[in-house]
């Protein structure tokens, strides 16, 4: 039963304490001493739980953190792509222009040309401010994610450091009670 992770173990506290109470009386005063703090162990129950949960959280929102950065970094980048795509269609409609007055034949290839580089033309400042409105939500959510990761009431090393010291509770129980047994 001593050998279950620590997080286990404090789940399993009346099991473990009904066998204590069962095998006290034959038990020795050393094996007694390594033993009693099993009894107790679930007053670190909670602790244990809140800090696995804090980690949980914390490495859940720092993936969320990372991501959301990357994305707002692609989106910036499209937004510079966008900006200078419209330097090169202005040109490239401006000399459909002139070759549409020359090559009278060509009408209707060259208007088509025209219209469809036109409609691109329209369509850039409404995606580049739509994905101005992301990039905005994505900071929006970042300063979110690292605000929510200051509400975490303590660090990961005092978190670890719980799990540690019921850990080690359980490991000086059973090292007793292996040592008892000649284990």
């Amino acid at each position: 039963m001593l050998e279950k992770d620590i997080a286990d173990l404090v789940q399993d506290v009346d099991s473990m304490r009904r066998i204590f109470l069962a095998i006290r009386d034959n038990l020795s005063s050393d094996l007694i001493e390594a033993l009693t703090p099993l009894s107790i162990i679930e007053d670190h129950a909670l602790k244990v739980r809140k800090a696995q949960r804090n980690l949980s959280d914390r490495e859940a929102l720092m993936v969320k953190k990372y991501s959301n950065k990357q994305e707002a970094r692609e989106i910036a980048q499209l937004i510079d792509n966008l900006k200078n795509s419209s330097a090169r269609i202005k040109p490239e409609l401006n000399q459909l222009r002139a070759r549409h007055a020359e090559l009278e034949r060509d009408l209707e290839s060259v208007k088509a040309a025209i219209n469809c580089h036109e409609s691109n033309l329209v369509q850039i400042p409404n995606t580049i401010k739509q994905k101005k409105q992301e990039m905005l939500a994505k900071v929006k959510e970042g300063k979110a994610i690292h605000s929510s990761l200051e509400s975490i009431p303590s660090s990961a090393e005092g978190d670890k450091q719980q799990i540690v010291e019921g850990d080690a509770i359980r490991l000086k129980a059973l090292k007793a009670i292996q040592d008892v047994l000649n284990l």
